[in-house]
């Protein structure tokens, strides 16, 4: 009796642990459908700045924002003017897009010699 107990506890271990990993494939497959595909919210490109920081380049309807994300918050950087494409790969033309790291350079150069401020 006791090694039929036993064999029980496992396989009910096994089976919440299949589960979970199950569940958590399927919320995490919906929230990245869900996030990436918003009608007029989207990411166009990131850069990671630390272990838990990125800056973030989001298009909201005909705007451009840069954003900082941390675990302490998203904070609003800059609005951005300019025409930007997101960051995925291009299956026609054959022209690479430059990396947010370019387009965060020419922004900070333009911004500074516009305004004659180094921030």
């Amino acid at each position: 009796m006791g090694t039929l107990s036993l064999f029980n506890a496992i396989l009910t271990v096994v089976g919440v642990l299949f589960l979970a990993y199950w569940c958590s494939r399927m919320l995490g497959k919906q929230w990245v459908k869900d996030s990436c595909s918003g009608g007029n919210l989207k990411i166009l490109s990131q850069l990671q700045v630390g272990q838990d920081r990125r800056i973030l380049l989001l298009k909201a309807g005909e705007h451009h924002y840069l954003v900082g994300v941390s675990q302490a918050g998203i904070q609003l950087l800059s609005e951005v003017e300019g025409e930007f494409e997101a960051d995925m790969p291009q299956s026609t033309g054959g022209t690479e897009l430059p990396s947010f790291q370019e387009l965060l350079e020419k922004y900070k150069k333009f911004h500074k010699e516009k305004n004659g401020v180094d921030r």
